[in-house]
């Protein structure tokens, strides 16, 4: 727990003393976006020691203030990894600022209410409020296809939002195998996963 928060602290010192730097190239705007992409990137490597999977796809997405993301589709690994950051970026942004509603969880099919390729926190949380019962809630679960992945601090959210422990333990085994073959692939991470 400490290493990850010295990593944090370390990355946004190391990238502070970056900002609006005269010799770097491109506008202050410019140079804040790289900073930030950096920041965020260094944050989700960091965050990746307990989420490896959602912390490789997602990086950047992370250092906007989100962590918000608990399960993704398996294409997202497979395709263009600017793409997928974006897309990771905005399900955490449109999490964070408009959070699933009870309405969208009895309306929707699967745990992706808003069928965007990913499930988040908001989402887990609205079927609950919903007054899904465990089952239905780990059906629409695995209803979207997806590999989960959540890290202490995202199970504990949950909890304290009324999800039992039953539901945040076994989302995590779902499509576990597939999840288990994705970590094992070097690129993901960019190195050995072990």
């Amino acid at each position: 727990m400490r290493r990850r928060h010295w990593m944090i602290i370390t990355a946004a010192f190391a990238t502070s003393a970056l900002g609006g730097c005269e010799s770097m190239p491109g506008s202050r705007g410019q140079q804040g976006a790289v900073i930030g992409g950096a920041t965020g990137a260094a944050a989700g490597a960091a965050i990746s020691q307990e989420n490896r999977l959602l912390g490789a796809l997602i990086g950047g997405a992370l250092g906007a203030g989100g962590g918000y993301l608990i399960g993704a589709e398996t294409d997202w690994f497979g395709g263009d990894p600017e793409e997928s950051r974006l897309a990771a970026r905005r399900a955490d942004q449109r999490a964070s600022h408009y959070p699933a509603t009870v309405s969208e969880a009895l309306e929707a099919r699967t745990a992706d209410l808003n069928r965007d390729g990913f499930v988040t926190q908001d989402e887990v949380i609205a079927m609950e409020r919903a007054g899904l019962d465990d089952q239905l809630i780990l059906s629409r679960l695995r209803a979207t296809g997806q590999i989960f992945e959540l890290t202490a601090q995202q199970e504990n959210d949950l909890i304290e939002e009324g999800v039992s422990l039953h539901v945040v333990k076994e989302m995590q085994l779902i499509n576990y195998d597939e999840r288990r073959r994705l970590l094992s692939q070097n690129d993901i991470l960019g190195q050995d996963p072990r």
